[in-house]
């Protein structure tokens, strides 16, 4: 009775399983194996090990034949366990591969939980050539980094995306609580809401609706980004700590063409990263109270001693953003710096030589 229960039970928490055909057929097959095993002992008067061993290879229908049985009884189960052995472990190999396209069907179609970690998840499908630089661009950086795009529109990922490593697709709804969970935001390093439709400034609406309940299901763990279609609508996002992206910052780089030579190169080579180096924020501690222009002086000095490569960018400071700070700024303890630098830079070690 405690048996038929406890398969009761077993029954009750698969039958909404999709390899609840699979765990039914693995049941029968353990049960078949081990009622046999005890049979064969019991009627041919064999070790466990010898019984177990009949068993096995009898039901997979291997039939070595090292002790086969000798007694009537023994024959009649033996023939009856490889006539069912035939049978199931048939089911079994065809539901496993069964199951295994259906797991397959499950992912192409967006119904499995994001398995990627310590990644990256986009909200609204940005377009193929969009994830595709975006993938690139990333994975530059961050060798093998994984990223799962979630949309409600979306049936499946472009065929162009399918063999891409380490992306994931979650269909669900905007609205829905379960999209979120699935997605796993608070495990990923940043989550970015693209707009509905790029074309249409009523995007950003729903963009901020999004940015509303991306925030109920992170921590301060978790970045937040998001692009922005209306630059006139960036007043709806002053309360979110969500940080703005302006449109396509290839738009950026062609502006900066027309005003002067070169401008582009050098802004698809920063934004790439194709070069290796890249921005890097940086926290200043000892040099707390130097004005810009000391500061420039001093990493002048410590690059041609060190042979360290690096070049002051930016200045954050009072939660205002300063690509061109004046020589007099002077540097106060909530500042923040942004550093061009290559992957291994060191500011710790450099701003010990600055001072």
């Amino acid at each position: 009775m405690y048996v038929l229960s406890v398969f009761q039970r077993l029954r009750k928490r698969i039958d909404n399983s999709p390899g609840k055909q699979l765990v039914y057929i693995l049941i029968w097959c353990v049960v078949l194996f081990i009622a046999f095993g005890v049979l064969f002992k019991w009627l041919e008067d064999v070790s466990w090990e010898e019984s177990f061993w009949q068993a096995w290879q009898t039901f997979t229908t291997v039939g070595y034949g090292n002790k086969p049985a000798e007694t009537l009884e023994g024959r009649i189960v033996t023939m009856f366990l490889s006539t069912l052995g035939i049978a199931f472990v048939g089911m079994l190999f065809s539901t496993a591969f069964d199951y295994k396209q259906y797991l397959k069907d499950q992912k192409r179609l967006g119904f499995m939980e994001n398995p990627i970690r310590n990644g990256y998840v986009i909200f609204n499908f940005p377009g193929t050539s969009v994830t595709t630089r975006l993938i690139r661009e990333l994975r530059n950086v961050e060798k093998g980094v994984g990223l799962c795009i979630v949309d409600g529109n979306l049936e499946q990922l472009p065929d162009s995306l399918q063999s891409e490593k380490d992306l994931h697709f979650v269909k669900g709804n905007i609205l829905s609580q379960d999209t979120y969970e699935k997605a796993h935001l608070n495990e990923n390093k940043a989550v970015i809401v693209f707009p509905v439709d790029k074309n249409n400034k009523a995007s950003d609406g729903s963009t901020r609706t999004m940015i509303d309940l991306v925030k109920r299901f992170t921590n301060g763990g978790t970045r937040i980004m998001h692009v922005l279609v209306d630059e006139e609508n960036a007043w709806m996002f002053e309360d979110t700590s969500s940080t703005q992206i302006y449109g396509d910052l290839e738009v950026l780089a062609l502006v900066q063409e027309c005003q002067d030579q070169h401008s582009a190169q050098i802004i698809e080579q920063l934004l790439s990263n194709s070069q290796g180096a890249s921005p890097h924020t940086v926290y200043p501690k000892k040099v707390i109270g130097w004005t810009w222009s000391e500061l420039e002086e001093k990493v002048t000095i410590a690059k041609r001693n060190s042979g360290t490569n690096c070049n002051l960018f930016a200045l954050v400071q009072n939660g205002k953003l300063n690509t061109c700070p004046p020589s007099d700024q002077i540097i106060t303890e909530d500042a923040v710096i942004s550093v061009i630098a290559y992957k291994d830079f060191n500011w710790s070690n450099f701003e010990q030589q600055l001072s």
